[in-house]
């Protein structure tokens, strides 16, 4: 009679598996018949008792002979399972010297397992533990009209010299995992596409847990879009290639970026070219930073460019914001809000409906100082030329509400003192 356990079919009775004398002979060498479970696809003995002496050898091999497994004295116990092989059949040979003797063994029970995997998971499951000689792909891991994927693992743990393997939608390997690499609960890398394949290939030695994937996520775009100049994913994905559309400042004549921050892993590139297409800069791990400017570039335009590997990845980056300068030499900031300041149309301070997240982004104090600054350049009440004036530093201040009440107040004054020397002269002259 068969029972099923946990997926497994178990041999109720021992009277037809294998058994040596007790004890064995010496100068003995005996294949027993197939332990043979039809439509299995994976197998596996368990021993109520082994005991070998020196030099004696208890050999387990697969239908084709090939040895999966070989037990001498130091192997010697009770009561424990073999591994997991792949196939439905196992042999057992004892060969023994003319030295000693010893208990030998007997085997009291066996089962198999139907399937390649457990069928109950939607995602990427092995058997715990999974079986010797096993390679098996298993179906697609898809998330549909995604630029990005990864995968969460509830638990990896692999033997010596056993691999799982990620792959694309073509086949072209992400990434190895060994036994240096079991860990609970942890993400994969993000990498390109939508679609992840995963493949368990194991030796004859031993076998572990194996692995869970238990989640999958995607990203339905290729960067933050909310950004108007350019920022990465953070992190950003393994073998991935892509042009932010242009830092476009029409009019400027040079223009320079700002990064927030710039991480890359090993490998990485990004790249800046200008309008044209030729190339900038190259940043690699070693330009690593924070709160930096690139250097001037002629021109209006700067592209942006990110090429990763498949090796690893960081952060990525983040463009806050930019300068421009016009032919007149004036510097203008730009940021990476997407809303702009009328300094005419719109009061500093006038919320007017708006949150004050929203009203920080639209009063950003380098853009209002420079376009302060370019009024007072056309009222001719400013050189261009003049940044260290005490003018130029506090123009802000000018034109608020303070600053014209305090100079329409000396304006005034100075208006009477003129209108009173003209008619001193006036009256001095007739």
């Amino acid at each position: 009679m068969l029972l099923l356990i946990n997926g497994c079919i178990s041999a109720s009775s021992s009277e037809s598996l294998p058994e040596s004398n007790h004890p064995y002979s010496n100068n003995f060498e005996y294949t027993w018949p197939d332990i043979s479970e039809s439509g299995a696809n994976q197998i596996r003995l368990h021993f109520e008792n082994l005991e070998l002496a020196a030099s004696d050898k208890l050999i387990l091999c697969d239908k084709y002979d090939n040895v999966l497994v070989t037990y001498d004295r130091w192997d010697s116990r009770k009561n424990f399972w073999t591994e997991w092989y792949t196939g439905d059949s196992l042999k057992v040979k004892l060969i023994t010297d003319d030295s000693y003797t010893a208990y030998g063994f007997k085997i009291d029970q066996v089962e198999n397992r139907l399937d390649v995997c457990p069928s109950d998971d939607a995602l990427a499951e092995s058997y715990h533990p999974y079986a010797n000689n096993f390679e098996h792909k298993w179906p697609d891991i898809s998330k549909p009209s995604s630029t990005q994927i990864r995968l969460h693992f509830e638990n990896l743990e692999l033997a010596a010299s056993d691999k799982l393997i990620l792959y694309d939608k073509y086949d072209n390997k992400l990434v190895t995992y060994d036994r240096w690499d079991s860990g609970k609960d942890f993400w994969t890398e993000w990498y390109t596409g939508d679609i992840i394949k995963v493949k368990l290939v194991t030796d004859n030695s031993y076998t572990a847990y194996g692995f869970k994937i238990d989640n999958v996520e995607g990203r339905s775009d290729m960067w933050i879009s909310d950004n108007a100049l350019a920022e990465s994913y953070h992190p950003y994905a393994n073998n991935f290639e892509y042009i932010w559309p242009g830092i476009n400042k029409l009019g400027g004549t040079q223009i320079r970026l700002h990064f927030e921050n710039l991480e890359l892993a090993a490998s990485d590139k990004l790249i800046l070219y200008d309008k044209y297409d030729n190339k900038l800069v190259t940043y690699d791990r070693w330009d690593s930073s924070k709160d930096f400017w690139t250097e001037w570039y002629t021109g209006d335009i700067i592209k942006v460019k990110l090429v990763t590997d498949n090796s690893g990845t960081d952060y990525g980056f983040k463009i806050d914001k930019g300068e421009i300068k016009n032919e007149n030499n004036i510097t203008t900031v730009f940021t990476e809000s997407t809303k702009t300041l009328d300094p005419i149309n719109k009061k500093i301070g006038d919320k007017s409906g708006e949150d004050t997240e929203n009203l920080q982004n639209l009063t950003d104090s380098d853009y209002i100082h420079n376009q302060f600054v370019q009024i007072a350049v056309t009222l001719n009440i400013l050189e261009e030329e003049d940044k260290d004036s005490w003018m130029y530093k506090n123009i802000q201040w000018i034109f608020s509400g303070i600053g014209v009440f305090f100079l329409g107040g000396i304006s005034g004054l100075v208006k009477k003192l003129r209108d009173k020397k003209s008619k001193d002269e006036t009256l001095e002259n007739k």
